[in-house]
């Protein structure tokens, strides 16, 4: 006991004591402080860093590898038309049969954009036809009747449907030529609806023939007027007709 309270000196407990207090407080500022660059990734547990815990703004696109955002990661409805930059869209980028005809505005095709090929005759075009072929071949009137003997502005010049005139028996018309008496006039028939064509399966004009006969006589018409005769299978039946007049 003597010999050691003679080793035992003030430098000696202070140091001693140093000791004690360095490794109590050390401990504690240890456990409270990281160093810094001491948490690398192989510090981080898998999960560790979740969404909560990243701050706003702080992910930007220097931070995103390439091919990180896949179609999984992009929720439905995410990307609209306002974040699409103008030409992005180019046609190797868009998936055959993507754009369906809903997905085409109204009216946005132009004539360049479309296969004339693939264009059905619009429905005056057949009227626009005749008359175009009427015209050059210099009739003074002409007109499309239909079988109840109206007269088809479109198709028509010179001849209303009031100068035109179904009798009985069915199949009979009469037509007067306003302005002038004809010295020429012929008469043929109009194309069928698709619907006389599947009732008859004779085709564009079935059976149909038409004929006119100018001033004549055994007509059911006055004599200022030209009569038009039309058949199906030789019998008198109402069928559409074109008719031209010559001076």
């Amino acid at each position: 006991m003597r010999r050691i309270r003679k080793r035992i000196t003030y430098a000696n407990l202070a140091s001693t004591l140093a000791i004690i207090i360095a490794l109590g407080t050390g401990t504690a500022w240890a456990a409270g402080q990281l160093a810094p660059k001491s948490v690398g990734t192989k510090q981080l547990r898998s999960g560790a860093v979740t969404a909560d815990k990243l701050r706003k703004n702080s992910v930007t696109t220097d931070k995103i590898k390439n091919g990180a955002v896949d179609t999984g990661k992009i929720a439905n409805g995410a990307i609209v038309a306002a974040k699409i930059a103008a030409g992005a869209a180019i046609g190797e980028k868009i998936v055959n049969g993507a754009v369906t005809a809903i997905k085409i505005p109204d009216d946005s095709l132009t004539g360049g954009k479309v296969v004339e090929g693939s264009l059905s005759q619009v429905p005056s075009a057949a009227s626009v036809n005749l008359a175009a072929t009427a015209g050059s071949a210099n009739p003074e009137a002409f007109a499309e009747v239909t079988k109840a003997g109206a007269v088809v502005a479109a198709g028509s010049k010179g001849i209303g449907s009031a100068n035109v005139k179904a009798i009985t028996p069915k199949g009979i018309y009469c037509v007067t030529v306003p302005g002038f008496v004809p010295r020429g006039v012929q008469a043929t028939p109009l194309p069928r609806s698709k619907e006389e064509e599947e009732e008859d399966k004779e085709g564009p004009h079935g059976d149909v023939s038409v004929f006119a006969t100018l001033f004549g006589e055994d007509t059911e018409c006055p004599a200022d007027q030209v009569e038009v005769r039309t058949y199906n299978a030789g019998t008198l039946k109402e069928e559409q007709f074109f008719f031209m007049a010559y001076r």
